[in-house]
């Protein structure tokens, strides 16, 4: 890297210590961070929040009242009480209201600013925090001072004074300042009415009021006039005052403004406001950039009114906006706050009432909250250059803790780790940063210029004081506290000033006799630009001595007017990825010199990765290895401020569903200025509710989202750097830093342990000088200097003999390391370490927006960002298990690799989960502040203090010896008598960690902390003993048994519960249901232990979604329903109970298995809170529970309708449609049974008192085929069977008899109105296929001519509606109890129209769509049946249920397994399909083609008693077969392999056939032989070249579905072994190779995944020269191959090769080429054309045998594939194994 000095110049810091004091400076400089939360208050807020809980108004006002949780850090030795009215007070006693007087610092100016002022002592009452230390160095012993639960107040006001209303005065004018100023930009003053306007007339300007003057930089327009002021009369005027002053008069300008503001009024119409009492939580007294802080909290309560109206918002679409501000920040030459010093901060916030449950609908979880965030006061970033990495691998990179405590239901999974809503990360606006910077002209120089135009006329003044030409009468010398020149003084000096002075830069003329300053001399110049020039000076008090410092000003230094510069502003280069929270700084290298080396990794922006339109991932900024143009000048170092705007989704119905009226309402965002993202088109200015939920759209209007700040210092500074331990005793002192004083390793504390010292010699210091100027050493300059380390007289180098190189240098000058945890051996085993992130803890790709969008991307499997781990820049949690009503303890174990250490191990907060809340030692909940970690600061026993009595408490830091490990130990207590049902303790709760060295803060760990129960989370099956665990004590229990109408059966101990139950159904059990019925079951779970909610998710079989989720199938639903007790509340999910509803599509006829899972937490499903089973024995004593995932198999079929003997279904109702005005057809599909003459179709009338009268009828008529040759049978050919047509005249036409029963048969006929007649039989073709082609069935197509009468044909429906009397019939299937039909009907279709020939072949396969179809009057697929009729039947719906087994006893209290309803020893479902479950006698059959012609099944009273007639499961010629496994699936490539093909809806069809596809993308077409509907048989084709095929089949022919597709190898012939074992040998091997010169391969498959033992592939085994049994074995360990060698009893490993993935690991294909070649001197391992070079084997074999797998007890068999073995008598080098590898 090439090192050159940096174009930048930075000013030199005056002294620190010095300035420090100054008064006029302290005032804005104490501020280091803060943030704001609120949430809804719940009923144990309502006293502290002053709601009287009595009034019939109570529940209204609740709704509206909020809590607010404010965090806050400032400076601690801040003269406290000197400025901005605040006060303080001594803690409270243990359990006690604090009631301590407050006291001051007299900066109440009156009796009524301050609520009181004890003591009355003047304005020296200052509060200083101090410590122990520096009291004593001040002489006096102030005793134990923590300061924990001290109070501090931050009061509202302006200035020294309250929001409040002054005067009147001579005139008559008021002052009015309780209103804060809306513009950041508005003074509040205002312009003096009288004067003369810019044209010089004298009071021209209208009566009372003048022209607005203040622009607003940001638009370049006068700041607006807010119109809630009085004396309002529009934007461009204001009211004037006939006396001027520079005092705000109508509204508190933000420049002067400080407390805390809810957003609303009161009922005078003035902002609400309060101020914030801030409880110390914890102090640090280190008197260094990073500490020397109070963290304090505070909580309070608001309830929000509009005009006196409780009310949730402002505005349709304004939330209410929150803030707590004040000022100032750190300044810039004093402390080295590079962006924004001096400015104001504003911690805003929104407020959005919502309560989600009124939107959505009841769903039994909590009002919607704020996000939470949480940080360092401080965080310290060290320089990371483009070739480094820092703690977390990426640039300098850290992540913003925050989390949202509401749980989302939708993506509520039972146990994801996404169940909280989602929050989302943006870089604060300059509005939300506090907007205003003092922007003093010098810097520290008063006042502070807060507007552009006074900033200008400041500059302009500096610039001609301090540049103007020698001999000018600009007064060089100012007279000490008249700020007029000295007596005759000239630019160049030449009076007043003795002869010989020295006037040099900052020298004071003094007084001799006096000693005082008299002037000061400001320097001379002859153009500005040159450098730094004194403009004016600063009057200390020192020591009781008055001083004046030189201030310069420069014009580099102070440009003309910059939004981005002298408005707040975020630091340069800092990119925010909103979706996770993490930042990437490019920061530079150090703060001398140019960045000009290449990407070390990846460089993500963030910021811009909101892109709706396109990915919501990041966009590279630069690729690693790429090189920067143009070279990155370094950042400054020192201090920056960073603000965050952290949103979550509000749940405003208002957003979508009111309009947005943007000429209105605005359509600029006043927090980013850009431009608000509207409505989309079309919607009528409506937000559609997506839109409304998007929230990473960082434009989306404020109603949208809820939105808080998180507000906090970063530190960038060098990285330090010591000598290294052992090579020097570092007894001297190196380079001071911000930490130490030129050593580390020195501080221990109870919160600090060190391991020795170590002297500095580089780095840690951000007090730079400039680097231009001459005669600065390294050391100077804070670079690494290893001559510091040479100051030891002890290091152990001899440097007069050893140059020093840069090498030597690192050696001796060791760089800083950041600490890293000491994680757990496993995860969940507490060895003593830190808890650790188990691995499927860790994110995906997915959950991590820092890397590529593109999920097939290299990147989006890789468990590194281009090289840097996942989990260093998203850490994961780990799980911690613990039990209510019992102490949690747990270890934070953290080592440092430095030489020397210094550390600390800190909480930082919740990270995700619930809120932590005051409770009491009985278990009450009471107040509802958050607990604090006022415990963190424990005393010697490690238990000192706590805020709360079950707060979360760190022990004392502890060292592990005398190595660089540290730990500290975590304790949640418990009140161990309580039952743990009555455990208050939250039972999941997250909690966050950070190890620190003081200097580098280490990767986040958070720990998620579960609190189980003894109690059993069970299924709610019907199981009479869950009434005996939960009746009498669970309210929502027995209300799920009273809504279940449970019905008592007589008898005893049979309490059997009939539907409809929501009971969960038995594991195992199968669902069987039609395409286009619904079935519908529940998931019911319940524990009662205290630990809702409880959740019930698919964890198998269903569809992945985009987020990692398991949903339910496609079209089916899986939604939480609510149980109510007696008294009307709302259970939170405990029971829970969800229903799962489907309703299959066409094509989706398939077999699916789903299982289900429930658990008690919100942790991933290993976290052993489970839905679980408990048995019972006699005489009824529990035995422990079960796991009990339940799985259910849920098949998608058709039905048909089976007859028998003589039953029919009567589709009567369409025939009088069918007319001669267009014709009619009529189709079905038919599987004839029987072997006698058989009526399918019957189409007739019936006169009153008459018998039936047939119009046409359809018949299978079986003719026996012979074979005559001159009069005699020479062969019998067996039956086949013909298609008869008849009408009522006997007129009959016939097909050919070449058709066979036992399949399925496609009729149709048509009839024109011209009489013209045509039959169809399995077809449309004319001609038939021959015997020989691949394509057997056969079709026939007859036509004739029916009479016709008068030019016209009769048709069945002219007979009817010419006849009025007559009764039609439409019988399919039977025509009486004599002519009758054994077999299966499918689809029936009738038309009023004549279908052409191709339009019967186009539907001959295909389902219907009615709403397509032209003239369908009728339309029956007989899929109507259901168990709903039977004794055993379901009720609940149109689908049916299977038990899994048989009974497994008589036990009454139900362990019949698979019986949903047991209770008893009779089974409530059948065990599976079975032919006589679905009657159809008497039933309606529905048509489908929304005619209403619904057909009707005959009964006992008009069809032959004895006759069946059933709906059955089965698949027809148009049903989607559903193919689900193939055996073999591997086949060899010449063809002929028959396949056995598994699944459903495999039809007996002459149709019935497989597809495969070829390399060359043809298709080969085979027909299938049917052995049942679930299985099938088709041949391999074969295939010129080996290949992956798709298999699919059809049941018709000619469509084949593609949505079921299975994968056929088509390989040359192998060697397949089983699991179980299996060999090849070769015997006599060494005949022919021997083990000194030798080669042998093969092409391997490995289907193992396992490493628990290695498989032999390929060994030569045999007996060495000494009679010992020698082997030489390839082995597969389920990752690679490996060698070993075995001589008698001794085994010896040799070597491996690189990874050879299985093909069931889903990388490759699977097939490696492994080759072992070896000779005496060297043995080597080929895969797949690579070498690995092992340990030669000494193994000399003198008889061999070649063996392939293993069947050897002990040794473990190989499981795949081997083809093309081959063996070698001589070494062969990689060129001749890469030929024989590929057959060259």
């Amino acid at each position: 890297m090439e090192m050159r000095v940096a174009a930048g110049r930075w000013t030199p810091l005056l002294l620190l210590a010095t300035l420090l004091l100054a008064s006029n400076l302290v005032s804005g400089s104490h501020f280091r961070y803060g943030t704001i939360s609120w949430r809804p208050i719940d009923t144990g807020d309502a006293i502290d929040a002053g709601l009287d809980i009595t009034s019939v108004d109570f529940d209204n006002l609740a709704r509206h009242t909020v809590a607010f949780e404010f965090k806050a850090a400032y400076r601690r030795n801040y003269e406290w009480g000197k400025f901005f009215r605040e006060q303080w007070r001594l803690p409270a006693g243990p359990n006690e209201e604090n009631t301590q007087p407050w006291q001051d610092g007299g900066s109440c100016y009156t009796k009524d600013s301050c609520s009181v002022e004890v003591p009355a002592t003047g304005s020296q009452n200052y509060q200083m925090f101090i410590s122990e230390e520096e009291a004593i160095a001040a002489g006096s012993d102030i005793g134990e001072r923590s300061y924990l639960e001290w109070q501090i107040k931050l009061a509202v006001g302006r200035s020294y004074y309250e929001l409040n209303v002054t005067g009147p005065n001579i005139n008559n004018e008021f002052s009015d300042t309780r209103r804060p100023c809306v513009s950041p930009f508005d003074t509040g003053d205002k312009p003096i009415c009288l004067g003369t306007d810019p044209s010089g007339t004298v009071n021209s300007y209208p009566a009372g009021y003048y022209p607005v003057t203040q622009i607003d930089p940001t638009t370049n327009r006068p700041v607006p006039y807010d119109a809630t002021y009085p004396n309002f009369v529009n934007a461009d005027t204001v009211p004037c005052e006939k006396v001027d002053n520079a005092d705000p008069d109508y509204c508190s300008p933000w420049s002067q403004t400080y407390g805390f503001f809810f957003g609303d009024n009161d009922d005078n119409g003035y902002p609400t406001s309060t101020d914030v009492v801030l409880t110390i939580t914890d102090t640090n007294f280190e008197v260094t950039n990073v500490g020397n802080y109070l963290l304090g909290t505070s909580s309070f309560y608001h309830t929000y009114r509009k005009n006196g109206v409780p009310t949730k918002k402002k505005e349709d679409f304004t939330p209410w906006t929150a803030y707590f501000t004040g000022g100032n920040r750190l300044t810039y030459t004093t402390e080295r706050l590079i962006n924004n010093h001096q400015g104001r901060f504003r911690l805003e916030l929104t407020v959005n009432l919502n309560y989600p449950g009124e939107v959505i609908g009841k769903q039994g979880y909590v009002p919607n909250n704020s996000p939470v965030m949480t940080a360092l006061p401080v965080l310290p970033v060290p320089y990371t250059g483009r070739s480094e990495i820092s703690a977390n691998g990426m640039l300098a990179t850290f992540q913003v803790a925050g989390f949202d405590p509401d749980i989302d239901i939708k993506a509520y999974q039972g146990s994801k780790l996404e169940s909280n809503e989602k929050v989302y990360y943006y870089l604060g606006s300059p509005r939300k940063m506090g907007m205003l910077l003092a922007n003093q002209v010098p810097d520290m120089k008063y006042p502070s210029r807060w507007n552009r135009e006074d900033y200008e006329a400041a500059r302009k003044e500096c610039y001609q004081r301090s540049c103007a030409p020698t001999g000018a009468d600009a007064a060089p010398f100012v007279l000490v506290g008249t700020g007029t020149p000295g007596k005759g003084a000239t630019r160049d000096g030449s009076n007043a000033i003795p002869a010989g002075t020295n006037l040099t830069l900052g020298n004071n003329f003094t007084d001799l006799a006096n000693g005082f300053p008299l002037f000061t001399y400001e320097g001379t110049c002859s153009e500005c630009a040159n450098g730094d020039r004194t403009c004016t000076s600063l009057r200390l008090l020192v020591d009781g001595f008055t001083t004046e410092t030189p201030l310069n000003f420069t014009c580099e230094r102070y440009k003309p007017w910059d939004n981005k510069l002298n408005l707040a502003h975020q630091p340069e280069r800092l990119y925010l990825d909103r979706y996770s929270g993490v930042v990437q700084w490019e920061t530079g290298i150090n703060p001398r010199d140019v960045d000009n080396a290449t990407y070390l990794t990846d460089f993500w922006n963030h910021r811009d990765s909101g892109d709706v339109s396109n990915t919501k991932y990041a966009k590279r900024l630069a690729a690693k290895g790429t090189q920067p143009s143009p070279e990155q000048e370094p950042l400054q170092p020192g201090f920056y401020n960073v603000v965050f705007d952290v949103r979550s989704y509000s749940h405003d119905p208002d957003c979508h569903l009111k309009v947005y009226d943007a000429a209105t309402l605005g359509s600029i965002s006043p927090h980013t200025g850009k431009a608000f993202t509207l409505p989309a088109p079309g919607n009528g200015g409506l937000y559609t509710e997506a839109q409304c939920k998007a929230v990473d759209d960082e434009n989306m209007i404020d109603i949208a989202y809820v939105s808080v700040p998180l507000d906090f210092l970063l530190f960038l500074y060098p990285p330090a750097s010591w000598c290294s331990k052992s090579k020097c005793r570092n007894t001297q002192a190196g380079i001071t830093t911000f930490r130490d004083e030129g050593f580390y390793g020195t501080q221990n504390d109870v919160n600090v342990l060190s391991t020795g010292s170590c002297t500095i010699c580089g780095g840690g210091e951000w007090n730079l000088y400039d680097v231009s100027a001459a005669g600065l050493t390294d050391k100077q300059l804070n670079l690494t200097d290893y001559t510091v380390c040479l100051q030891d007289d002890d290091c152990k180098y001899d440097f007069d003999t050893v140059a020093i190189t840069p090498a030597i240098e690192a050696d001796i000058c060791k760089r800083n390391t950041p600490p890293k945890w000491v994680d757990q051996a496993s995860a969940g085993n507490d060895d003593g370490n830190t808890p650790t992130p188990r691995l499927a803890d860790r994110p995906t790709w997915s959950t991590l927006r820092v890397v590529p969008s593109d999920p097939t991307s290299a990147l989006a499997s890789d468990p590194f960002i281009d090289g840097v781990p996942i989990e260093n820049v998203y850490p994961g949690l780990a799980l911690f298990l613990g039990q209510r009503s019992s102490e949690v303890r747990f270890n934070l174990t953290a080592v440092d690799e430095d030489d020397c250490v210094e550390m600390q191990i800190l909480p930082i907060g919740l990270f995700r989960g619930y809120t932590m809340y005051n409770l009491d030692t009985d278990g009450v909940p009471t107040a509802s502040q958050a607990c604090s970690y006022a415990s963190s600061f424990a005393g010697n026993d490690g238990n000192i203090g706590s805020t709360c009595p079950y707060n979360m408490k760190l022990e004392f830091i502890k060292r592990i010896g005398t190595t660089n490990q540290f730990y500290r130990t975590f304790v949640w207590s418990a009140n161990n008598t309580l039952p743990q049902v009555q455990d208050p303790r939250p039972p999941n709760v997250v909690v966050c960690f950070i190890p620190f060295d003081n200097y580098q803060v280490g990767i986040r760990r958070c720990v998620n902390i579960i609190l189980l129960s003894e109690r059993f989370l069970y299924w709610i099956d019907a199981r009479a003993k869950l009434t005996d665990v939960f009746s009498g004590t669970n309210d929502a229990f027995n209300t799920i048994v009273e809504d279940c109408n449970a019905t008592r059966i007589a008898g005893s101990n049979e309490n059997r519960y009939q539907n409809p139950c929501h009971y969960t159904p038995a594991d195992l059990t199968t669902f069987y249901v039609s395409p286009n019925h619904t079935l519908e079951f529940y998931m019911t779970a319940l524990q009662d232990s205290g630990n809702p909610p409880i959740g019930i998710y698919i964890s198998e079989g269903g569809t992945m979604r985009a987020n990692g989720t398991v949903g339910p199938p496609e079209g089916a639903t899986f939604e939480y329903l609510e149980y109510d007790d007696k008294s009307g509340k709302t259970h939170l999910r405990d029971p829970a109970k969800r229903r799962f509803t489907w309703t299959p599509k066409e094509g989706q006829q398939c077999k699916y298995v789903l299982c289900f899972i429930g658990n008690n937490t919100r942790e991933l499903e290993e976290s052993i809170e489970f839905t679980s089973t408990f048995f019972w024995t006699r005489p009824f004593v529990p035995i422990p529970a079960l796991l009990d995932e339940r799985c259910y198999t849920i098949v998608v079929a058709d039905q048909q309708l089976a007859l028998q003997a003589g039953s029919f279904v009567d589709a009567a109702a369409a025939l009088p449609s069918l007319t001669s005005d267009c014709g009619m057809t009529f189709s079905m599909w038919f599987f004839p049974e029987g072997t006698t003459t058989m009526p399918l179709a019957t189409f007739g009338y019936t006169k009153p008192g008459e018998t039936d009268n047939i119009v046409y009828m359809l018949e299978w008529d079986p003719v026996t085929a012979v074979v005559f040759h001159d009069g005699i049978t020479v062969q019998d050919l067996g039956q086949y069977y013909r298609l008869k047509f008849s009408t009522g005249q006997s007129y009959i036409i016939q097909t050919d008899a070449e058709f066979c029963v036992n399949e399925w048969h496609f009729l149709t006929f048509t009839i024109a109105p011209n009489g013209n007649f045509v039959l169809y039989l399995d077809g449309v073709e004319t001609t038939h296929y021959s015997d020989d082609d691949r394509d057997f069935h056969v079709v026939a197509v007859e036509t004739g001519s029916m009479p016709v009468v008068d030019g016209k044909v009769e048709i069945i429906g002219d007979i009817l509606n010419n006849n009025p009397g007559y009764t039609g019939f439409l019988r399919i299937g039977s025509f009486d109890a004599v002519q009758t039909f054994n077999g299966m009907i499918g689809d029936v279709r009738i038309y009023s129209r004549v279908l052409t020939a191709e339009e019967i072949g186009a539907k001959q396969f295909v389902p219907l769509t009615a709403t397509s179809e032209v003239g369908l009057e009728a339309y029956y697929k007989f899929n109507d049946g259901s168990q709903a009729d039977n004794t055993l039947g379901n009720p609940q719906g149109n689908f049916n249920k299977y038990r899994a087994q048989p009974p497994a006893s008589a036990d009454p209290d139900c362990n019949l397994a698979g019986d949903t309803f047991c209770n008893n020893d009779v089974r409530d479902a059948p065990e599976g399909p079975f032919g006589s479950e679905m009657k159809a006698k008497g039933q309606s059959v529905t048509d489908l083609s929304g005619n209403n012609n619904h057909a009707i099944g005959c009964d006992d009273a008009n069809c032959r008693k004895e006759s069946t007639m059933y709906f059955v499961f089965g698949p027809s010629p148009i049903t989607p077969p559903c193919p689900q496994e193939t055996s073999p699936d591997v086949v060899h490539v010449d063809g002929g392999t028959p396949i056995a093909i598994s699944g459903i809806g495999f039809a007996r069809s002459q149709w019935l056939k497989c597809s495969f596809s070829m390399s060359d993308g043809s298709i080969k077409v085979i027909k299938a032989v049917h052995s049942d509907n679930s299985t099938i048989i088709c041949a391999n084709p074969g295939s010129p070249d080996l290949t992956v095929s798709a298999l699919e089949v059809t049941n018709g022919g000619v469509n084949f579905f593609t949505n079921f597709q299975i994968p056929i190898y088509m390989m040359e012939r192998v060697v397949s072994f089983p699991e179980t074992g299996g060999k090849v040998t070769i015997k006599d091997a060494c005949d022919m190779i021997g083990t000194n010169l030798f080669s042998m391969g093969a092409w391997v498959y490995p289907l193992s995944q396992s490493s628990s033992a290695l498989e032999d592939v390929i060994s030569l085994i045999g007996m060495t020269s000494n009679d010992q049994t020698g082997l030489l074995s390839v082995r597969y360990d389920g990752v690679r191959f490996v060698v070993h060698e075995k001589i008698g009893n001794t085994e010896t490993a040799l070597g491996e090769s690189p990874d050879a993935p299985a093909h069931n690991m889903g990388e490759g294909s699977g097939w490696h080429y492994v080759m072992l070649s070896g000779n005496t001197d060297r043995l080597v391992l080929y895969m797949d054309g690579e070498s690995t070079e092992l340990t030669a084997t000494s193994i000399s074999l003198s008889t061999c045998d070649l063996e392939l797998g293993t069947t050897t007890t002990g040794r473990k068999a190989f499981f795949g594939y081997v083809e093309e073995m081959s063996a070698f008598s001589g070494f062969l080098n990689a060129c001749d194994s890469y030929q024989i590898m590929w057959g060259n």
